[in-house]
């Protein structure tokens, strides 16, 4: 059989913030991985400026999509269902949003892929297609593959990939969906990890990210990662909590790993904001402190910076810059907070009657979609604007303007 993986992408700010920091997406790689020999597989991720091709000579197309491309990976679901192909639907917005998608798709894949997988497959063959999949369990990422590298080159990531470490997280922030979409927080062994790496150097990637919501929450499994890792002389970077600050022998290990730069959620200097949004062990007071220590040890610092929370005054962007300044972050990552349907936040303001549009094009990074408590729409979306300006350096860095 033949089937063509699709990543969506409608060009949004949000998709090219999501290109730009990490490698290859983890849905259209994950089920790739997945597929049996026996099948032919072709893919394209439209976030690096692929273009799905609607002649492409495949039985079975696969499309995932993020909230503002959905629009984007329906009409393409409807280009390929005319053609008689059979249509299947997966990713955040697809597990948040059933019934929608389910109007542009024979049927649709919910959460992780891999437990389930082989049986789609073989449903679509004997023609017994189901509505939908979902698997009980977590996977094992133990049976997980190696994300193939045969299909998309890693040239055409700039030779920047990313190699899953662990799935879920800990934490359970309200605007978050990473802890909605995964049922569990769990990890892979290092075993497999080295060895998918020691293929990428072979292939002369360069910058590899170490996919992870949350990469030094597991102790033990940091510092036995950390030193597996240092034998290969490769530079990494990847997701952690301002936490690793405060563990010396984590930074040591990190540092000898090759671990160059770290993005952090800090999210805000509001301390109100952090309480409300379930994240109050991230200490404003500290951070300048935190943020030294970790660079002491050859670490950068990216912080990723929200705007629009209920305790935001129109006070807080010229207080954030500050903060940004004081606390002298390496790389600032300045954003709205977007309420993604599935997450406690959207849900919140729906019920208050706060959400200004479901457009979902303009869940896209660069719309106020909802209205603030404390300020117009209008001062949010200049603010933030005024903020990204302040710190056009990175931004020019990472090729990207929201």
């Amino acid at each position: 059989m033949k089937i063509y993986f699709i990543k969506a992408s409608a060009g949004s700010d949000y998709s090219k913030y999501k290109a730009e920091t990490g490698g290859p997406p983890q849905n259209i790689f994950a089920a790739a991985a997945a597929t049996p020999k026996q099948h032919d597989i072709d893919m394209v991720d439209e976030t690096i400026g692929m273009k799905a091709d609607l002649n492409a000579d495949a039985d079975l197309v696969v499309i995932f999509m993020s909230t503002p491309d959905a629009y984007r990976a329906y009409e393409l679901a409807t280009a390929f269902y005319d053609q008689g192909k059979t249509i299947v639907l997966g990713g955040l917005h697809t597990k948040f949003n059933q019934a929608e998608a389910a109007k542009y798709a024979h049927a649709l894949i919910i959460g992780e892929v891999e437990n389930y997988w082989q049986q789609v497959l073989i449903d679509v063959e004997q023609g017994e297609l189901k509505p939908r999949y979902k698997s009980k369990e977590p996977v094992d990422l133990s049976q997980i593959q190696p994300y193939p590298t045969d299909i998309i080159s890693p040239s055409q990531y700039d030779y920047t990939w990313s190699v899953v470490i662990s799935r879920g997280c800990p934490f359970k922030c309200s605007f978050c969906l990473v802890h909605e979409f995964f049922d569990s927080f769990t990890l892979r062994p290092i075993a497999d990890i080295v060895a998918e790496l020691k293929h990428l150097k072979t292939l002369g990637v360069a910058w590899v990210e170490l996919h992870s919501d949350n990469l030094t929450h597991n102790k033990a499994y940091a510092m036995d990662l950390f030193a597996a890792l240092a034998p290969l002389k490769m530079k990494f970077y990847g997701e952690t909590t301002v936490l690793i600050a405060r563990d010396e022998d984590l930074l040591v290990a990190a540092q000898k790993a090759g671990l160059k730069a770290v993005l952090l959620g800090i999210e805000t200097p509001s301390v109100d904001a952090l309480k409300s949004q379930k994240k109050a062990f991230v200490k404003p007071e500290k951070m300048k402190e935190y943020i030294r220590i970790i660079q002491k040890h050859d670490i950068e610092v990216w912080g990723d910076f929200l705007f629009g929370f209920d305790e935001h005054t129109n006070d807080i962007f010229q207080q954030t810059q500050a903060f940004v300044t004081d606390i002298k972050v390496d790389k600032v990552v300045p954003h709205f907070m977007i309420p993604f349907p599935g997450s406690e936040t959207f849900k919140k303001l729906d019920t208050e009657g706060r959400i200004l549009t479901k457009d979902w094009a303009k869940y896209d990074g660069s719309h106020a979609v909802y209205q603030p408590k404390h300020m117009s729409t209008t001062e949010l979306e200049e603010g933030v604007y005024w903020v990204w300006e302040q710190n056009t350096g990175f931004l020019e860095k990472l090729k990207y303007l929201f």
